[in-house]
């Protein structure tokens, strides 16, 4: 497939490499990703259950949550992945659209004309935006996938000792 870098809008472009990542992924098996998650009332009961709530959970439903709460942390790493893949396209972009012009700035390195240069450029600047965009939704998933897998993994650990409690 040829790119028609030229005739299209930053949006265009992105959302044709979305749609190429997409094809990679469901080539390699995963489902088609779902913008949305988990219903957020569901979700919102399992990560604030209280103590109480804990205790009288039985094994299997300490199992059911652990699964939910284990396919939502896959959900909101795959996001993770799909804003990072985007931080980096629109970098590696504006790199090849400023190319020509970043010796006519002034600065002392590379960022500082970098950043003239993105400033006096439209498509820079609308690719900066995205990837400043892309980079604070990032920061803002970085460490969640990782906090709902430890709560998927200390409900396993619920669930084996109401086991060891049941059959003991």
């Amino acid at each position: 497939r040829k790119l028609k870098m030229n005739n299209q809008t930053a949006k265009e472009e992105l959302a044709h490499w979305d749609k190429l990542l997409d094809e990679y992924e469901s080539s390699i098996g995963l489902p088609v990703y779902q913008a949305d998650g988990l219903q957020e009332s569901q979700l919102q009961s399992y990560l604030q259950m209280s103590r109480d709530k804990l205790e009288k959970l039985g094994p299997q439903e300490c199992a059911e949550v652990a699964y939910i709460l284990g396919q939502f942390s896959f959900h909101t790493q795959r996001t993770a992945n799909r804003e990072t893949a985007r931080l980096n396209w629109a970098d590696e972009t504006i790199k090849e659209v400023i190319a020509d012009e970043i010796n006519n700035y002034k600065g002392y390195g590379y960022i500082e004309k970098s950043m003239q240069a993105i400033k006096h450029n439209e498509k820079a600047s609308k690719l900066n935006r995205i990837k400043r965009y892309a980079k604070q939704r990032v920061d803002r998933l970085c460490y969640l996938s990782n906090s709902i897998k430890n709560l998927s993994d200390i409900l396993l650990s619920i669930q084996r000792a109401k086991m060891v409690k049941q059959n003991g």
